[in-house]
């Protein structure tokens, strides 16, 4: 058993870890409860979200599986997303944050396949919100152009919020790109103009998670920054690359009590050939 996969399976034990399957992941499924009881939230009426219809194969050679309920792997991240929902959704915490440990992890292939997943819960509805603004991949995962207005457009006062927000053609959700790369992202991150959007998030519609894309802990400070304000943190690891001390150091770094779990990516585990020879 490999280093990273030692130090893995003991956040295993503790309950803190979902294995990664090929491209996606695998969660216990022991202890996932139905809740019963809640109402469905209705798809919102898009006036002023500007609506672009993602075509299906690019989220598919992308990676975003969980826009195909027939995926095996699209599963996995049902599984993760009933986790989450365990965790967070009785306390009323909604603002999920992703981040990897390093670079090259796949944390914006699992945010995003997470939204995906959780839009199609019938009881919320989801914001996918890109603040990797080292190197932003969201809109590049989705297809959209490089110049597609975000988070940089309003931080520097060229665009009102309201104006940014994109719906990929899946009924409830939306995504607020980050909008190029920030050089002084620390402070953007930082500021409090960042932690006022993140409450204002928060609080506009109770019955939507927000899933924040943020660097890795050990690439940058921004993510520890932005763990200040969000309800809990997912770290995304993957399997043959991170290495055991950067998962050592970024733990340290960040307050137990944020972090809901640790999903180990690319796992040679499971071969999904069969399936993808299908696309």
């Amino acid at each position: 058993m490999s280093k990273i996969k030692k130090a893995l399976e003991r956040a295993k034990a503790q309950g803190t870890i979902y294995e990664g399957k090929g491209d996606g992941l695998a969660g216990t499924e022991e202890h996932i409860k139905v809740e019963t009881g809640a109402k469905e939230v209705p798809a919102p009426n898009y006036v002023k979200t500007k609506v672009v219809e993602v075509p299906h194969h690019v989220f598919i050679s992308n990676k975003i599986v969980s826009v195909e309920d027939a995926h095996p792997i699209a599963d996995q991240f049902k599984l993760l997303r009933t986790r989450i929902f365990q965790l967070t959704r009785q306390a009323g915490k909604n603002t999920i944050q992703i981040s990897g440990f390093e670079s090259d992890e796949g944390k914006s292939m699992v945010a995003l396949n997470l939204a995906v997943s959780m839009a199609k819960d019938t009881r919320q509805t989801t914001l996918l919100v890109d603040v990797d603004f080292r190197r932003p991949s969201i809109h590049s995962l989705l297809g959209l152009p490089a110049d597609t207005k975000g988070l940089k457009d309003y931080f520097e006062g060229r665009s009102a919020l309201e104006d940014l927000f994109i719906n990929p053609g899946i009924k409830k959700l939306t995504i607020l790109p980050a909008g190029g790369r920030i050089p002084d992202s620390t402070e953007v991150v930082g500021s409090s103009k960042m932690e006022a959007l993140v409450q204002e998030l928060k609080k506009r519609y109770p019955d939507r998670y927000i899933i924040f894309d943020s660097p890795g802990l050990n690439v940058c400070p921004d993510p520890l920054v932005l763990a200040n304000y969000v309800d809990g943190v997912v770290l995304v690891a993957r399997s043959d690359h991170t290495q055991v001390d950067s998962i050592k150091t970024a733990v340290e770094l960040l307050p137990k009590e944020k972090l809901l779990g640790t999903v180990l990516n690319d796992s040679r585990w499971y071969d999904p050939l069969a399936y993808q020879q299908q696309y």
